[in-house]
C-alpha cells in the first residue's frame, strides 16, 4: 500500500501563488504579512487540508508554545477546576497553546524533579498551584528565561521576585468566621492542612483574628491540625472535635474537600447537618453547591484566577511584561448554603 504523502510548506506556497518564506511567516504569527496574501494562505491550508509540523515550526521560532502546569493533587476537585480553567481561557481566547501537567506526590518536600520534567519537554512557561519549590530551582528558571507564575499558593521567598494569583485568605477565614458569629455560634472548631504554607497560615490567623476581634477567648483544643487537606483529614479531624468535653456548635475547615469528611463523618454519627452542627469550608469548587453538600463555603475565583494568570503568562512567554512582577490578591466571597445554621450552645 502506498502512504499518501502530507502536504508541505512548499505546497501550500505553490498553490497560493507566493514564496514558501512567506507561509512560514504567516504560520509563525509575524505581523508583516499582507490581508490579500493571509487569505491566500488560508484558502491553500482549508484545500490541502495542511496540519503545520509543531516540531519544525518551534526550531524556527525557538518556541514550542507549550505551557507546563504543576498540581499538588489532581484528586482535589480544585486542582482539576485549575486544570480545566487553564484549558477554557486557552481554547475560549483561540490560543495556539497546549497544556502539559504533572501531579505533584503528596508529602514530597520539593517539586524541583517536576520542574526538570518539564524543562524536558521544552515548555515556554509553567503555571504551578504547589508552593514546593525551591529558591535553586527558581533562580535557574530565571536565568533560562523561563517564566512561572503561580496560582493560589506561592512561595514564601520573600528575598525573590515571585509571580502569583491567588485570593485575600486571611479575609476570607476571617469574614466567614464572622459570619457563624453572627448566627450565634461563640464555640467554633478548626481542621487545617499542614502549617507549612502561606495559604494555611493566612487562613488560621484569620480564623483566629475574627474570634479576638470580638472578645472570644481562642481555644487551641478547637484547632486541629491534619497532615492533608482531603477527605479523611476532614473525619479525622471531626472525630477529635467531637471527643472534646466542650464540643463546638460549628465547624470551619480550611477547604472544601476536608469539609467534605467531616459531612460524611457527621452523617454516619447521626447528626444532623445543620441542626446539630453547621459546617463550613472554603474555595466553593463545583459540588459544594449540589443538594447533596449544599455547602456554606468562602468563594475563590477560581476562574479569574486562571484566567490572570495564564494570560500574564502568556505575554510574558511573548516577550511582554518581562520584567514586571505579578502580585494579584484577589477579594474572597462568602457563600451561604444550607449547610450553616444559627448556633446553640453545644451539639446534642
Amino acid at each position: 500500500m502506498r502512504v499518501k504523502k502530507s502536504p508541505s510548506i512548499k505546497d501550500v506556497a505553490r498553490l497560493a501563488g507566493i514564496s514558501a518564506g512567506c507561509v512560514s511567516k504567516y504560520l509563525c504569527k509575524k505581523p508583516y504579512v499582507s490581508k490579500n496574501t493571509r487569505k491566500k494562505i488560508e484558502q491553500s491550508i482549508l484545500q490541502l487540508n495542511y496540519k503545520p509540523n509543531l516540531v519544525a515550526r518551534s526550531l524556527v521560532s525557538k518556541k514550542t508554545n507549550k505551557i507546563g502546569l504543576i498540581v499538588f493533587d489532581i484528586k482535589n476537585p480544585y486542582q482539576t477546576e485549575i486544570l480545566s480553567g487553564i484549558e477554557e481561557y486557552i481554547y475560549q481566547k483561540n490560543l495556539n497553546y497546549r497544556t502539559l501537567f504533572v501531579d505533584m506526590s503528596i508529602g514530597e518536600e520539593t517539586g524541583d524533579k517536576y520542574i526538570d520534567s518539564l524543562l524536558e519537554d521544552r515548555v515556554d512557561g509553567i503555571l504551578s498551584t504547589s508552593d514546593k519549590l525551591s529558591r535553586v530551582c527558581l533562580s535557574y528558571l530565571q536565568d533560562i528565561n523561563i517564566p512561572i507564575i503561580f496560582i493560589g499558593r506561592y512561595p514564601d521567598h520573600s528575598d525573590m521576585d515571585i509571580n502569583f494569583v491567588t485570593v485575600d485568605n486571611y479575609m476570607g477565614a476571617y469574614l466567614l468566621i464572622r459570619y457563624l458569629m453572627d448566627q450565634g455560634h461563640r464555640n467554633i472548631g478548626y481542621i487545617s492542612g499542614p502549617l507549612d504554607t502561606l495559604v494555611t497560615q493566612n487562613r488560621l490567623k484569620g480564623y483566629k483574628a475574627a474570634l479576638s476581634d470580638s472578645g472570644i477567648d481562642i481555644r487551641e483544643e478547637n484547632i486541629i491540625i491534619e497532615k492533608e487537606f482531603n477527605p479523611e483529614s476532614g473525619k479525622e479531624g471531626a472525630k477529635k472535635l467531637f471527643l472534646l468535653k466542650n464540643k463546638p456548635s460549628a465547624i470551619f475547615c480550611s477547604n472544601d474537600f476536608a469539609a467534605y469528611g467531616v459531612i460524611d463523618f457527621c452523617y454516619k454519627k447521626n447528626l444532623k447537618i445543620p441542626e446539630d452542627v453547621s459546617i463550613a469550608g472554603f474555595d466553593d469548587i463545583g459540588f459544594s453547591s449540589m443538594d447533596f453538600v449544599n455547602l456554606t463555603t468562602v468563594r475563590q475565583p477560581i476562574k479569574e484566577m486562571v484566567a490572570i494568570a495564564t494570560g500574564e503568562l502568556i505575554k510574558k512567554i511573548e516577550g511582554k511584561d518581562i520584567n514586571i512582577t505579578i502580585n494579584k490578591v484577589l477579594t474572597p466571597e462568602i457563600i451561604i448554603r444550607e449547610s450553616t445554621a444559627p448556633g446553640k450552645k453545644s451539639i446534642c
